[in-house]
Order: C-alpha cells, then sequence, then structure tokens
C-alpha cells in the first residue's frame, strides 16, 4: 500500500523526519518496506498484515502516529447538505449474509469533470488512476478512512432500483475494464431491476459507470462477506482495492460515516442540486467487545511497571473506550475497527507496541510448570517424570479396569469393611461390582494373562486410582503408583537370574532419585497376601507410605499363576509432596576416588540399611559411596545367615587419598562390622 507522507500530515500534526517516522512505525508493527521521494512529498511502501485491515488507510495510519508520538488526531465530521425533493433509493437485501449493511444515497444535479490538482496528486500518490471528480473522491474515501464506495449512473439503473443478491445461472456482466464476465450462484452481484451492475465488492459495470454526462448518482456504501468477496475475486481473476480490502474486513460501523463523507465533498465539487437521505439497510456495526485489563497482568507479561494511567493513555489514543475499574484494572471497549481485538492478552500486545519494545527489560526466559493454586499442573509434571523413571528402568506401564468383581477374600483379607466399598448399584455383570480397592489384583490379572501366553518376563507399572468410603461415609478416591515383577532378569551379557524382592525395592530407590525424595526407608513387616519374610513397608520422611513384597502362594493360586511376583503399592500423594523437580548440580570431583569390597556373613535379621548406616558412621564424609552387590544364602553359610559383598568407594574433597590411609579406614569398618553385627569377614 502506498502511503503519502505529506497527506498524513492532513490528519495529525507531526513533525517526525520521513526516515525517523518510517521507523517509528516499522517498530511498532506496521512495517515501512521503502521511501520514494517524488514531487516534494515522500511515498511510503507499507506492508499491511491481514488481521490490520484499520490499517489500510490513511486515517488508521494517522491513528497510529497519534498513538506513537501522543499527538491528536483531527476528527471529521461529515455532513450531508439539506436534502431537498429528492427520492430516496429503493434497496432490497436478498442474501443477507452476503451483504450485512448497504448504505445508499442519491445525488442529483451533479456536474462531472475533471478532478482538482490536490485531489488529483493525492489519488496519483497512491498509485489510482484519475477518472473524474465523481468516481476520484469515491477512491479518495476508501483511501482516507478503508471503506471502499462505488458510484452508479442513477439514470441507467432499470428501475432505479438496487438489489443485493447471487447471480443466476447464465448471467454475465462487462466490468468497468471492459471484460466481459460470466456469473454463478456463488457470487454476490448488485442488480437493477432486470440485470446485474456490479459484481458485490469488486468492480461495477461498464453500463452504470460514471461519465461526463451523468445527472443523478446513486452512492454506494456495504459490507460484504469477505469469504465470498475472496472466492468470487479468485474465480473471476479480479483483484481491486475494493475486493483487497473488503477481503480482510472492513468495519461494517463505518459504513454511513463514510458514504456520508463521500456525499458531501461530491455535492461541494460537483455543484449538487440536492442529496437524498441515506437508506442504511441491515446491522447497523457490531456490539462493542468489553475487555477487563488487569494493569499486574500486563506488567507480569511484559516485565515492566506501567502504571494504569499510561495503559489506559495508550489505549484511549488507539481508539479504544478506557474507564478505570477498581485499582488493578481497566474496563475497555473496544470498537467495531479493531476486530482483531478480543482478550485480554491482545490489549497487552498494544500497549507493548507503542509503549516500545525497546523499553521492555531483556531477561532470560522463564517458564513455570506449577505455582501456587496450580497443584494439579505440578502433579502432573511429576507424573510424567515417575512415567519416565519407570520406563526408563525397563518397565512397561498398564491400565486396568477400575470395576471388579466383589471378592470377599480379598476384602477380608485386607481388613477393608464392607461398608467402605463403593458398591455400583446395577452393575452390567458380576465383573464391575465394586470400584477397586486396591491394584494389585489388576495387575495379577494382567501377569496371568501374559503367563497364559507364554509371555514370562513380566515388568510392568500403573498409576491408577483406589476408590473407598470415608470414616463419614463421603465417597473418596486415592492416587496409586502399583509395580510388579515376575520371570527373569538379564544378569550379565550371557546369562539370566530370577527377579526378587530386591529388584522391587531397586526400582522404587530409583524412583525416589529421580524425584530426588530423601530419607525413604524399607521396613520388614509382614502384609496381608504378602510372604512373611519377604515383605516391607515403605516410609517416607518417617510416615508410612505403602508396602512391597513377594505375594503369597495362595493368592497367585486364584489366578492360576505358578510363578514368583513380586508387587508394591505406594501412595502418589505422598509421593509428590515429597518429590523436588529442582535441579542442583554440584562440581566435579577434583580428587580420584578408591575402592575396597568387604564380604561378611551376618544373621539375617540385620539389615542392609543398618550395615551402610554403621560404614559410613565409621568412615564419616570419607565414605562417598556404599553399594551392596551379591548376596548368598546357601551351603557354606550358615541357616539364618546370609554372606553381603560390599562395595565401599573412599574419597577426599582436599586430596588424594594415600593406601595406608584407606587400608586404615577398610580395617575400621571390618572392626566396627565385627563389633556391632557380630559378623564375621571372609
Amino acid at each position: 500500500m502506498k502511503v503519502s507522507y505529506n497527506w498524513l500530515k492532513e490528519y495529525i500534526n507531526f513533525s517526525a523526519k520521513p526516515q525517523d517516522l518510517a521507523d517509528k512505525l516499522t517498530m511498532a508493527g506496521l512495517e515501512v518496506k521503502g521511501i520514494d521521494g517524488k514531487n516534494g512529498d515522500f511515498i511510503y511502501e507499507v506492508e499491511i498484515t491481514s488481521n490490520r485491515p484499520d490499517w489500510l488507510c490513511l486515517y488508521g495510519i494517522a491513528r497510529e502516529i497519534q498513538a506513537l508520538y501522543g499527538l491528536k488526531l483531527k476528527s471529521f465530521k461529515p455532513s450531508l447538505p439539506k436534502s431537498a425533493k429528492s427520492e430516496k433509493p429503493s434497496i432490497t437485501i436478498e442474501d443477507k449474509k452476503g451483504c450485512a449493511r448497504y448504505v445508499g444515497i442519491i445525488i442529483d444535479g451533479v456536474q462531472p469533470a475533471g478532478s482538482p490538482k490536490g485531489l488529483a496528486q493525492k489519488i496519483e500518490s497512491s498509485g489510482l488512476r484519475q477518472v473524474n471528480n465523481i468516481v476520484d473522491i469515491t477512491n479518495f474515501c476508501l483511501l482516507e478512512s478503508g471503506q471502499p464506495l462505488h458510484a452508479f449512473d442513477y439514470d441507467k439503473l432499470e428501475g432505479g432500483k438496487i438489489i443485493v443478491r447471487r447471480a443466476r445461472k447464465g448471467e454475465e456482466i462487462i466490468t468497468i475494464d471492459g471484460i466481459k464476465r460470466a456469473l454463478d450462484e456463488e457470487i454476490l452481484v448488485i442488480a437493477d431491476a432486470k440485470k446485474p451492475v456490479a459484481i458485490a465488492g469488486i468492480m461495477g459495470s461498464r453500463d452504470t459507470e460514471v461519465s461526463f454526462s451523468t445527472k443523478k448518482v446513486l452512492l454506494e456504501s456495504a459490507y460484504f462477506d469477505p469469504v465470498l468477496i475472496r472466492r468470487a475475486a479468485k474465480k473471476l481473476g479480479i483483484s481491486s482495492e475494493a475486493s483487497y480490502r473488503f477481503e480482510r474486513n472492513v468495519d461494517i460501523g463505518g459504513c454511513l460515516a463514510a458514504a456520508e463523507r463521500a456525499a458531501s465533498l461530491i455535492c461541494e465539487s460537483a455543484k449538487a442540486k440536492s442529496v437524498s437521505k441515506p437508506s442504511d439497510l441491515g446491522t447497523k456495526g457490531r456490539g462493542a467487545v468489553k475487555i477487563t485489563l488487569r494493569i499486574s497482568r500486563v506488567n507480569k507479561v511484559l516485565g515492566t511497571e506501567i502504571p494504569a494511567s499510561k495503559c489506559a493513555s495508550i489505549l484511549k489514543s488507539l481508539g479504544l473506550n478506557v474507564k478505570s475499574k477498581g485499582k488493578d484494572a481497566l474496563a475497555v471497549s473496544v470498537p467495531s475497527f479493531r476486530r482483531d481485538l478480543n482478550e485480554e492478552v491482545d490489549l497487552i500486545e498494544e500497549i507493548s507496541r507503542i509503549y516500545g519494545y525497546d523499553k521492555i527489560p531483556e531477561t532470560l526466559s522463564k517458564i513455570q510448570l506449577w505455582g501456587k493454586g496450580t497443584q494439579k499442573s505440578r502433579d502432573r509434571v511429576l507424573e510424567e517424570a515417575v512415567r519416565e523413571a519407570l520406563t526408563g528402568a525397563g518397565l512397561n506401564e498398564v491400565i486396568t479396569y477400575a470395576l471388579r468383581c466383589d471378592d470377599p477374600y480379598i476384602r477380608q483379607g485386607l481388613g477393608i469393611a464392607d461398608t467402605r466399598v463403593l458398591k455400583v448399584q446395577n452393575p452390567l455383570s458380576s465383573e464391575s461390582e465394586v470400584l477397586r480397592s486396591v491394584l494389585m489384583c489388576g495387575m495379577l490379572d494382567v501377569i496371568a494373562y501374559n503367563l497364559n501366553r507364554k509371555v514370562p518376563d513380566i515388568k510392568i507399572f500403573e498409576l491408577g486410582k483406589t476408590y473407598f468410603y470415608k470414616d463419614d461415609s463421603v465417597p473418596s478416591e486415592k492416587g496409586v503408583l502399583a509395580i510388579a515383577l515376575c520371570g527373569t532378569k538379564e544378569k550379565d551379557w550371557h546369562r539370566k537370574e530370577a527377579v526378587d524382592v530386591f529388584d522391587l525395592k531397586g526400582a522404587i530407590e530409583a524412583l525416589f532419585s529421580r524425584l530426588r525424595i530423601d530419607k525413604c526407608e524399607f521396613e520388614l513387616k509382614p502384609l496381608p497376601f504378602f510372604s512373611p519374610a519377604a515383605s516391607a513397608i515403605v516410609k517416607v520422611g518417617g510416615r508410612e507410605i505403602g508396602g512391597l513384597g513377594k505375594v503369597d502362594k495362595a493368592l497367585l493360586d486364584r489366578y492360576d499363576i505358578k510363578a514368583n511376583v513380586f508387587v508394591a503399592e505406594l501412595e502418589l500423594e505422598a509421593i509428590y509432596s515429597h518429590a523436588k523437580l529442582e535441579r542442583k548440580f554440584s562440581e566435579l570431583p577434583k580428587y580420584p576416588s578408591s575402592s575396597r569390597d568387604i564380604s561378611l556373613i551376618v544373621d539375617d535379621k540385620v539389615s542392609n540399611r543398618d550395615i551402610v548406616g554403621t560404614i559410613k558412621e565409621a568412615c564419616g564424609e570419607l565414605a562417598v559411596d556404599v553399594n551392596p552387590f551379591d548376596l548368598y544364602r546357601g551351603e557354606q553359610v550358615p541357616k539364618g545367615s546370609k554372606s553381603i559383598l560390599y562395595s565401599v568407594e573412599y574419597r577426599a574433597a582436599d586430596r588424594t587419598l594415600t593406601d595406608e590411609e584407606i587400608n586404615s579406614l577398610d580395617r575400621k569398618v571390618r572392626e566396627v562390622l565385627v563389633q556391632r553385627f557380630n559378623a564375621k569377614i571372609r
């Protein structure tokens, strides 16, 4: 779009130099691609984005300058001369979807002539050709306001009527460029009593165009459906200044003002004798969009401290109606020419453009995944972290049915009263009588299903919910993580061994490590449906959050499972409450470490936790890692005892430990283990 620098000054009195103004407009989003000096003027080549049809006119760009420089825009209040006996035009809108508004004014006794020099210069500066003063004024008003107008020679309209309708099959029209064009039922036309006299929103007919012999003019200003205009223009291979604007959605609220502005100029230039009252049919404009703008939200999004008064001033300068709404908010009413403003964030963008992107401080991007009042979002992040950790450990996620049969054996074994079970009033089958109280039964269903299909090695988990009545008889649910292992694991590249309860414990420890959950404890304790010798409760921060163990044979027989199965169930809420998603990086060690292995035989009742704690207590910070890597019970180990092999890694933060220091620590560890646990060192 071509824009005259001198012409802009007729709407707003600015002092910016041509290049400075171009830079300012470009930084605000109205890109000036080039400047051409011509006849004492500067012509801007402006690139208008499709969402800003309000910029497709001089007045719209002047409004932008008003906001950028804090100036005052000149207002135009067109007034029609007092109407004489000229009749009002007869207008019918048959296609109300295609034409939402149509304004018609009859101007009688016109004297077409060449345009005055000033008008002619403005028309030519925008790349349009001169025709005559009447047609040039319609083009002038299009360039000024963005509203396309068309002037018909009224005496050439059959029946003196205007009908907005779809073209009929077989109809043709010769447009003002002299080309005959075939029309069809998808094309919107302006017709008189007999034939089409214009392709709506695109181009008029040669038969009704204004010439130097015209005496009476019907002036059209309308709003046509953008989609219809776009399709018709593409189908007919026509692109005009009018169609370019209609395709991008002109201001439906500006039709009458543009028509009155053009009519008053035509009356003045063409010395008309009379002008009719406007015929204004259809919708007068869209309802104003009302948006509440929070100043705190503006500054949070932009990282600024813009006061409410400045925000209000910017929005008012853009033509929006603004009122105060409390200390931190503005009530903004958006006029019809700004159809792109519908939400609070749209207003924030407008403020940032005019305030100046260069004034907004540069900061590193920060994404907050959760915060106060958004616990659900944080839980979702943690849920994904749980999935990543367990799938990374080689487990597969399963989803089991929440509806199950009411099994008294399970209920009684878990000590769940019948009154706490959520029962379905009208179950479809005996398999869907109640909502599950534990996830373990569903996991055993999956294991049995796979074992029956010759899949022996199973490592699965599920993030699900269990259901129950609270003590006050209120139905409730609880998020639960269930893990189940069965079959074998790879010991190394050429052999496998059966999974055991320690593999289940290791999976939980790996998960807690991923979530940075500290103070995790496993305490031996008999649990329902688990083998007493291989079951434990899991504690975090001293609170019990679940249990794990080897499923006892009686329960496995009910599922016809012959293999050993290890299951854990943990409360998700407790896991999430102790999890830490923040990551802290520690400095890499400067000095090397050295390891020593210790093989000892201790009583079965001695826990790994006690042994590891004793070793770290004896060596302090110098024992940076204590790792049990082999467990044996067999012929060479007394009954009721176990053989454990530990690897202890030693390192100092300020020096390289000598062999003598490491050997001394190793001897100390052995002595302490013998004294405290009556251990036998192998």
